[in-house]
């Protein structure tokens, strides 16, 4: 039930990360976006772990660990949301969020195929009216604020569902990685090394003077969505 209560609160911080970005998705493309966000929420989850002593732990993690940790990270946080970020910008948050919240069914598949965890007639069901709910979502409607053309819809869609397919991959990588692991510091570990692979693709793509043109008001919204939606949901996501 505790994890059920942190995954929801988990995706509550996303939900608002995802709002915050809206027009933003617009301005800048999603490695750019995401690169002053994972680094925010990077140097707050450091901070977190430094004053409640939780870096000590760190000597004592494996090799594996590091690189379950890190490869988790660049696939969920790094593919996944630059995918959704695109989605966004095509088919709006209101669709592209619960579109690729989809992740937690398709997760139950990938532990069921490579974990061997079992799936009751219940997480069955569940599956099904996920899928029932993002055939919904999905269709387009005339009565749309934002109409865009078919093709785009489609694209939007399928990136949605694909970043979704990447924050399940993730969630499978991670877990064994995590197993007696203080969630804080598995958090520090992994975003700040997602907001040097950010800056490290902002660097050779040449987009970090898209930055300055950003307003006061602009950056304020990238810090608070960094800070909200990738420091405390991927803490959250951790501990869930």
């Amino acid at each position: 039930m505790v994890g059920v209560l942190y995954a929801l609160a988990c995706a509550l911080s996303w939900a608002a990360g995802s709002v915050s970005m809206k027009n933003l998705s617009k301005k800048l493309d999603p490695f750019t976006l995401n690169a002053p966000r994972a680094l925010v929420g990077g140097i707050a989850l450091l901070i977190l772990a430094s004053a409640t002593g939780r870096t000590s732990g760190a000597q004592d993690l494996s090799p594996q660990a590091l690189a379950l940790m890190v490869g988790s990270m660049a696939l969920g946080g790094g593919v996944g949301d630059s995918l959704y970020v695109t989605s966004m910008a095509l088919i709006g948050v209101s669709r592209a969020y619960p579109i690729s919240c989809t992740y937690p069914a398709i997760t139950l598949v990938l532990a069921a195929l490579l974990l061997n965890e079992p799936i009751t007639p219940a997480v069955v069901a569940g599956m099904v009216l996920v899928i029932g709910g993002v055939m919904l979502i999905s269709r387009p409607s005339s009565t749309d604020s934002r109409p865009t053309s078919a093709r785009a819809h489609r694209t939007g869609v399928a990136l949605a569902l694909l970043a979704a397919a990447c924050w399940a991959g993730a969630s499978i990588i991670l877990s064994p990685a995590t197993e007696g692991v203080d969630p804080i510091l598995v958090s520090a570990v992994r975003l700040p090394a997602l907001a040097l692979i950010f800056w490290g693709l902002v660097g050779l793509r040449g987009t970090a003077g898209t930055l300055r043109t950003l307003s006061r008001k602009e950056w304020l919204t990238i810090s608070l969505g960094g800070l909200v939606g990738m420091g405390v949901g991927s803490l959250l996501f951790v501990v869930a």
